[in-house]
């Protein structure tokens, strides 16, 4: 299914988002929990039978999901809606045509969604979801969360056993060839380095040795021209 095709609501949105805010479980959103007529005889009430709902998703694309969301609001689009000493996770969306703006974040249990858009869907003057939608969302959870005395986000279910936390520097760092040689004898420890055998191949002798000078051209002088001296008056005889 290609993204942006079909109309998604807010509530909708939020019921998605929950999962990666409980655990990984499926939830069934509603929009009323109560109604009360003015004298306070509750006239509906929204039954929570309290059922879990089912595992939706594990660990660990769960655990991946959280780190990558809480990297768009530690240091991506959705950086503005940061709150400090807040577990927060979100994700940012802005249609090409810029009819529709939005922002989702969540910390332990807690999800809120905010959409700005035009009711006739027509565009608006560049609004984004890292915008309008952002700061409206930090504006609602910073008065909600100290009422709510909300959790951190749950990791989720166990992780399968002999899952090791990805590291994606050391494993780029163990592709590197060693350019002085050596021969790698155990696992890479990204804390430790790469330890080594002692028969390691020694570095390459570099010698530098001095271009040859070429000589420098002799310059010639130019041809010296002799002065010639003006031919010798010699004084006329006298004649008596």
């Amino acid at each position: 299914m290609a993204l942006g095709t079909s109309e998604v609501s807010p509530i909708e949105m939020a019921q998605a988002y929950d999962a990666f805010a409980n655990g990984g479980r499926r939830v069934e959103a509603y929009g009323i929990s109560r109604i009360r007529t003015p004298q306070g005889r509750v006239i509906y009430q929204h039954s929570n039978t309290g059922a879990v709902g089912q595992q939706a998703i594990n660990n660990p694309p769960l655990y991946y999901m959280n780190q990558l969301l809480r990297g768009v609001m530690t240091g991506g689009t959705g950086a503005s809606a940061s709150i400090p000493g807040r577990d927060l996770a979100g994700k940012t969306g802005t249609t090409s045509d810029y009819k529709d703006a939005w922002f989702v974040g969540y910390t332990g249990g807690f999800v809120a969604a905010v959409w700005v858009g035009k009711d006739d869907a027509t565009p608006m003057r560049g609004v984004t979801g890292g915008g309008s939608p952002a700061a409206i969302w930090k504006d609602f959870m910073s008065a909600a969360l100290p009422r709510l005395n909300a959790p951190a986000i749950p990791n989720g279910p166990p992780m399968p056993e002999g899952w090791v936390p990805p590291d994606p520097v050391g494993d780029l760092m163990g592709q590197v060839e060693d350019p002085y040689g050596g021969t790698v004898t155990t696992p890479v420890d990204p804390n430790a380095g790469e330890p080594y055998d002692g028969q390691q191949t020694p570095a390459p002798r570099v010698e530098v040795r001095p271009a040859p000078q070429q000589p420098k051209p002799r310059r010639e002088d130019p041809p010296q021209k002799l002065e010639t001296l003006p031919p010798e008056k010699r004084s006329d005889p006298l004649f008596f």
